[in-house]
């Protein structure tokens, strides 16, 4: 084999393989590139997940803050009305006692008040009524109170015995209020 057949030959071998580095080349920018998009499809993908996750907390967190703040706009209101309903039976008190009332107070506060002297408070009117019940008793002293409130006051010694209408309903509150309050909770439920 001569020079010149010997150089083609080599040209030949040497164009097969820049051919075949081509083509490898090829098939390796092709899949560097399907590789590429792949990456930025599957990042698309979970940077779109990530924003739908986000866009349903914010959802759901203002649902819930909407719903809290309902919440505490329907306390404050059942808060107002138990005020309002307690302050109109307190207005009413005064219109509810009566000479007879008086005379039941009295007997449930005379044998807390002892056998010594006492004050009597009932509203103003009823003073007479108030020393007939006590039915003579030594040392009683009976007066007015300065508005009409419903029910007596006993006063022995510094000790001050309220059975006025206002006291009991002061006491008694925490326990009507809330069955008021389960009342007014419960409105509109099956």
């Amino acid at each position: 084999m001569g020079y010149p057949e010997l150089l083609r030959v080599l040209e030949d071998e040497a164009a097969r393989e820049a051919r075949d580095l081509r083509a490898a080349a090829e098939r390796e920018a092709i899949r560097i590139v399907e590789e590429a998009r792949r990456e930025a499809r599957a990042a698309h993908d979970a940077l779109l997940a990530r924003e739908r996750a986000t866009g349903e907390a914010r959802r759901r967190a203002a649902i819930e803050s909407l719903a809290l703040e309902r919440e505490r706009a329907l306390l404050f209101e059942r808060r107002r009305l138990l005020d309002d309903l307690r302050a109109e039976v307190v207005r009413r008190l005064a219109e509810a006692g009566s000479p007879e009332l008086d005379a039941r107070l009295l007997a449930e506060l005379l044998p807390e008040a002892g056998e010594g002297p006492i004050e009597v408070v009932v509203d103003p009117g009823r003073e007479d009524a108030a020393r007939a019940a006590l039915a003579g008793r030594p040392g009683a002293v009976v007066r007015a109170a300065p508005a009409a409130r419903g029910g007596v006051e006993v006063v022995v010694d510094r000790r001050v015995l309220d059975d006025t209408l206002p006291a009991r309903l002061e006491r008694a509150w925490p326990d009507v209020e809330a069955e008021l309050a389960t009342l007014l909770m419960g409105e509109g439920e099956g």
